[in-house]
């Protein structure tokens, strides 16, 4: 019975951060990868290894930051996946889940480096600090302000029409 009890409010806990964290994490993945149903599948693959591996969380930040890290690395192992398969250009499906002004924007961020977007949707969507960002991507504090500094630098010359390569 006591086992019941344990696993009821477990599932009532998952339920909770699926709730709280889907959209959060649809976000994290579209700013990765081509198409909805593969940031879908990121989301829930993020999912499955919160049930499977069970963490123990300190807090509701460490409980969301091992979300971001976890669906960032996600992205990271179907990129290399990917390089191996043909890739799908980023399709009108998406244009749904934003407003015309906030895909025009999404669709710049996309143009820079995957780690570049992660510390700029990071920064600006998450709002989380240069401290927090550092702790989350596993990199010096120094190394995170300089990866947002650059890429405030790109998003600028990419919204004024210049090709971002003159700004590395």
């Amino acid at each position: 019975m006591e086992q019941r009890n344990k696993q009821a409010a477990r599932d009532r806990e998952i339920v909770r951060i699926v709730e709280t964290y889907s959209d959060m994490l649809m976000r994290i993945a579209l700013n990765r990868v081509n198409s909805i149903a593969q940031a879908e599948d990121v989301v829930q693959s993020t999912f499955e290894r919160l049930v499977r591996r069970q963490p123990r969380f300190d807090s509701r930040e460490h409980e969301k930051a091992w979300l971001i890290r976890t669906a960032i690395r996600i992205c990271i192992d179907e990129a290399r996946k990917a390089k191996n398969r043909t890739s799908v250009p980023l399709n009108e499906e998406i244009t749904a889940a934003y407003s015309e002004e906030s895909f025009e924007l999404l669709d710049t961020v996309r143009q820079l480096p995957e780690k570049d977007r992660d510390v700029v949707y990071l920064y600006y969507y998450e709002e989380y600090t240069i401290r927090e960002i550092a702790k989350l991507l596993g990199e010096r504090e120094g190394t995170t302000r300089s990866r947002l500094s650059r890429a405030r630098q790109k998003l600028k010359a990419i919204m004024e029409g210049e090709a971002y390569e003159q700004v590395l």
